[in-house]
């Protein structure tokens, strides 16, 4: 019994996807993470500018 195998893509070296991190990924977490605080601060002002002009 003979069995055919599919040719390995590995040989081909220019299809396979690229691994590993980005040079920008420090970059791009800094910034979420400042637009993060900078939105909890806001919304913790404004809840709080609310609660102090109802009381």
């Amino acid at each position: 019994m003979k069995t055919h195998s599919a040719p390995s893509t590995a040989a081909k070296g220019s299809d396979l996807a690229e691994t590993g991190t980005n040079d920008n990924t420090p970059a791009i977490a800094g910034v979420a993470a400042a637009l993060i605080a900078a939105g909890g601060g806001t919304a913790l002002a404004v809840h709080r500018r609310k609660t102090r002009h109802t009381a």
